[in-house]
């Protein structure tokens, strides 16, 4: 894949995050926040956390298809990492005993559910960084 393809396919990977993964999180944790004193939340939560991670999911599986010949192994490595992240969070909203925990014992749920999204929120500003640093990489050879 040529400099300038990968340039194109990296900034419209890092726009996506960006207008999407990053400003979802954000209502993530307002929902998370709001959660603790407002049970009618309660599904909005479970269920945008649900959407938000299913999203990702497709947008990184489409990122990768066209992004990973103009990736180094480190960004490849961190990537990975962050589909495997996204897939564990699926795994876990989906897991039965957390569903019954979530109903029965919100306070734990939640602790379970905030674990996961701060420990999401911090690969995907990883990602998001270095995706900053292939940019600039590229943009960079133009000169």
């Amino acid at each position: 894949m040529s400099n300038v393809e990968c340039i194109d396919d990296l900034l419209n990977a890092l726009m996506t995050f960006y207008s999407v993964a990053v400003i979802e999180h954000y209502m993530i944790f307002l929902l998370l926040i709001k959660s603790r004193n407002n049970e009618a939340i309660h599904d909005q939560l479970l269920n945008t956390v649900r959407d938000h991670l299913d999203k990702e999911n497709r947008m990184l599986n489409n990122m990768l298809r066209l992004l990973m010949e103009c990736f180094n192994e480190n960004t490849t490595s961190l990537v990975n990492e962050f589909v495997r992240n996204v897939q564990d969070g699926i795994t876990l909203i989906n897991d039965p005993e957390f569903i019954s925990n979530y109903i029965n014992d919100f306070a734990t749920a939640v602790k379970t559910l905030v674990k996961y999204v701060l420990n999401h929120e911090e690969l995907l500003s990883r990602v998001v960084n270095l995706l900053r640093e292939n940019v600039r990489k590229y943009i960079s050879s133009f000169t």
